[in-house]
Parts: C-alpha cells; sequence; structure tokens
C-alpha cells in the first residue's frame, strides 16, 4: 500500500492545536492561578489530552480502514454503553446541569464525542454495501436506525446540540452516498416535526432561543454569554488588544476556556485573528474533501467527506454563537476549545482522514462526485460484512 501522507492537512491541525494550547493558558491562567493556585491546570490537562490524541492519531494513521471497517461494531457498542452508563449513579460526572461524561476519578470521558465517529463508521459501511439500493426507502430507514439508540440517550443527557450534530451527519453521508434531494428533504422535514416539539419539552430550550432573538431582555440570564461575546469582540477590533490582554477573561465569561473561547481570541487578537481561524478551519475542510475524492473506495469517499464536514460545522456553529448568529448550542471549537474527549475524538478524525488518504489512488473514486450512482457490492464487501 501507498502509505502517502498530506501534508497540507497535519500543518493545519498542528497549526491549530497550538493556537488552542496558547489560548486556553491565556484565557486560564489568571482566573484558575487564582483561584487553585497553579496558572497552568487547564494547560497541563489540555496538553495530556493531545498527547494521548496524537497517540490514537498515528495508531489509525497506520491501520488500514478495512480494520476499521471488521470492529466498527466494537466501536459502536462501546460508544452506546459509555452512554448508558452515563444515567448510572456513582459512574456519571455532572457538569452544569448535565451528565454527559463518564467520571473516573479526576479523568471524564465524553462517550458522545466518540458515538459521531462510530455512528458514521456504521453508516458508511452500510451505504456502500447496500448503494444499489440508496433510493430505497426502506434501505435508507434500516440505515438511519443506526442513529436511534445513541441520539435518544444523548438526547436525554441532556444534550441537543449534539443530537442534532447527529441526525445532520447522517444526512449529509446519506447526500454524499447519492441519495435524491427530494428523499433528503422529506427526512429533513420529518426532522423539524419530531425536533421541534423537542426541543420545546424544556423550558431552558426555549429560553436559549428567546434570548438570542433578545439577548438583552435576558442580559442576566441565558442572554449574558452572548452580550459579553459582542462587548469583547467589539473590544478587540480589527487587530486586537494583545495576546493574554483580555478583559473578558478576567471579569465576565465564565470559564471562558471553552465554548466562548473564540470571544478571547477575538479580544486579543481581534478581527484579524478570528479572520485566520476561519481561513484554518476552511482550509481543513477542503483538505478532508480532497481526500474524500480521492479516496480509493465509497467507503472512505463517504466516511472522509462526513468527517470533514463534522469539523467544519462544529466550527461553523461555535463561532456562529459567540457572534449572536444562531442559539447556543454548547458546542467546542474543535483543536482549540479546552476539552479532552472532543481533542482527542478529534484527533482521532484526523488519523482517519490519514490513513484514508495513505490508500488512496491517482483518480478520483469516481467522475462527477458526488453526484454518483455506484451499484452493486463488490465481493470485497461482502467478505467486511
Amino acid at each position: 500500500m501507498n502509505r502517502r501522507t498530506d501534508p497540507w492537512l497535519i500543518s493545519i491541525v498542528a497549526t491549530l492545536i497550538v493556537l488552542g494550547m496558547v489560548m486556553v493558558y491565556s484565557a486560564s491562567a489568571v482566573v484558575v492561578g487564582e483561584a487553585t493556585g497553579d496558572p497552568a491546570r487547564y494547560f497541563t490537562r489540555q496538553l495530556a489530552a493531545v498527547v494521548a490524541g496524537l497517540a490514537l492519531c498515528a495508531a489509525s494513521m497506520v491501520t488500514p480502514t478495512r480494520v476499521l471497517r471488521r470492529y466498527r461494531w466494537a466501536f459502536y457498542s462501546a460508544c452506546v454503553v459509555g452512554l448508558v452508563l452515563t444515567y448510572v449513579p456513582g459512574v456519571q460526572h455532572r457538569a452544569n446541569g448535565a451528565a454527559r461524561w463518564i467520571g473516573f476519578g479526576s479523568v471524564n470521558v465524553q462517550p458522545s464525542e466518540f458515538a459521531k465517529i462510530a455512528i458514521l463508521m456504521c453508516l458508511a459501511h452500510r451505504l456502500e454495501r447496500y448503494r444499489a439500493h440508496i433510493e430505497d426507502w426502506r434501505e435508507w430507514t434500516l440505515s438511519l436506525s443506526l442513529l436511534l439508540a445513541p441520539a435518544v440517550l444523548t438526547l436525554g443527557q441532556p444534550d441537543f446540540g449534539t443530537t442534532t450534530i447527529l441526525v445532520g451527519l447522517c444526512g449529509v453521508m446519506l447526500f454524499v452516498a447519492g441519495m435524491r434531494l427530494s428523499h433528503i428533504a422529506a427526512l429533513g422535514g420529518v426532522t423539524l416535526a419530531v425536533g421541534i416539539p423537542v426541543m420545546l419539552m424544556e423550558s431552558y430550550r426555549l429560553r436559549r432561543l428567546t434570548s438570542f432573538t433578545d439577548p438583552w431582555a435576558a442580559m442576566d440570564a441565558e442572554g449574558y454569554h452572548i452580550i459579553q461575546s459582542w462587548i469583547a469582540m467589539h473590544s478587540g477590533g480589527l487587530w486586537g488588544q494583545g495576546l493574554g490582554n483580555s478583559m473578558a477573561k478576567l471579569h465576565f465569561l465564565p470559564e471562558p476556556w471553552t465554548d466562548f473561547i473564540g470571544s478571547v481570541i477575538a479580544e486579543e487578537l481581534g478581527l484579524m485573528g478570528v479572520l485566520a481561524v476561519i481561513v484554518l478551519y476552511a482550509l481543513l475542510v477542503w483538505r478532508g474533501m480532497h481526500i474524500a475524492r480521492h479516496a480509493r473506495d465509497a467507503f472512505g469517499m463517504y466516511l472522509a467527506a462526513t468527517l470533514s464536514a463534522m469539523i467544519g460545522f462544529e466550527a461553523f456553529f461555535n463561532l456562529a454563537v459567540i457572534m449572536g448568529l444562531v442559539p447556543p448550542k454548547g458546542l467546542v471549537l474543535p483543536f482549540i476549545s479546552y476539552g479532552a474527549s472532543a481533542m482527542i475524538s478529534h484527533l482521532w478524525v484526523v488519523g482517519i482522514l490519514l490513513t484514508i488518504a495513505a490508500e488512496s489512488d491517482e483518480a478520483p473514486v469516481e467522475a462527477g462526485w458526488p453526484n454518483r450512482r455506484m451499484v452493486g457490492p463488490q465481493p470485497a464487501d461482502l467478505a467486511l460484512n
């Protein structure tokens, strides 16, 4: 096998990680130092997550995709068990009213971060194996049944944002696999018909939605973060106040090293810094789509395209939240926000993309990607079932 690498992807991810480490320290050092006496507390923890993630990335990079396919159900089952354990007292770890983590001493794991990848592996395999029947509603109904248990378990944590991302990513993969737009639109309609009532079932979700339309009406509650984020961005101007000089992180934004780290970037590095971050994510998605286009088989193409879209969507929604363009969703800024599970899972994604790139051919999977009609499972596909 030709073990070519993708230096573009490696360079982009390395740049994002370095920027993330700098910003996690900048956003947390003073506040955490005053509270605990250890200004490098979150920097050290994030560094440990990066090391663990790089180890998983390296292992995935040298693991053939056929091995990922062979153990896809093991990954899926482990993630479902992990999601179930978030409901078990004594094992679950709660924070900010949500039980999204499994606690092992000082180490907490968020199973939903890994469940997204496992679901997409299983779905990519099934869509390739039965790609001749992609227009049969019974087939894509069976394919989407893979999403049911993880989505219900994630929604109950509660984590509506991750559930929404899961559903959206499955829709993206169906589109990449060649599903008719009319069928995708019908699925979208059904999803909205179910999702809107579910969203309105919890009062805090409704408050988030109303605070998004008018943050000043809830400036001491749900609208507080958005308003402080706007103030930080305004203070940053074009070139920023300088690294380490954010005032929002000291007095106004709670835990700014997590979901709202983009606000600290905007204040310290300015609009140009935020634009540089957006360009980096755009380049990452471009490399992921390039890898998908040149994948050796449909499985690799489906998986690479959707994993790249996953990182792009998460980055978009995180930055859109801090700008007040969408309601708060609690999604991290990939490779930059503090969070061990997110960092490790995203580096796993990078390792998968690199192994798909290493197995790639010089020519795209099929001309006219992604508007294809690929038919019939191959003997190699049958052997993997």
